[in-house]
């Protein structure tokens, strides 16, 4: 059994070795693009039918001012609310989940820690008539 210290180490040499190896060529590759790895971000949504990077569309900063024009208004200050509350309520309920698997009362859970406007932006988005295929 690997005492609390070791684990540590283990792991720091573990992403240590990593880090020295995940830039190798895998395969056919000749060279590591690291471009493929960073993003840009743009105000316009352009849609692509070619191999080339996407740029990742957004609508506000990391400060929360909008940067596209037209986005302010298209929801109502009561349903982005809502959002907002789903959005930490699903916050609340990963530490409760995330704890209990810790303490091996669950067997397994898996957080949307950093995730939660994806899953609660998407539920918001569906109609009453909308349907849901798994």
């Amino acid at each position: 059994m690997f005492s609390l210290s070791s684990r540590t180490m283990v792991r720091k040499m573990a992403s240590a070795n990593f880090m020295k190896t995940s830039l190798r060529p895998f395969g056919a590759m000749d060279l590591f693009n690291r471009d493929l790895v960073e993003h840009k971000f743009t105000s316009e949504m352009h849609f692509r039918s070619s191999f080339d990077k996407i740029e990742c569309f957004r609508v506000i900063d990391e400060e929360g001012n909008v940067v596209t024009p037209g986005y302010a208004d298209k929801i109502p200050v009561d349903k982005l609310m809502k959002i907002y509350d789903d959005m930490v309520t699903q916050n609340e309920i990963d530490k409760v989940f995330d704890q209990a698997q810790r303490m091996s009362q669950i067997s397994f859970y898996m957080t949307q820690l950093g995730e939660e406007a994806s899953g609660v932006g998407t539920a918001a988005a569906l109609k009453d008539h909308d349907l849901i295929f798994p």
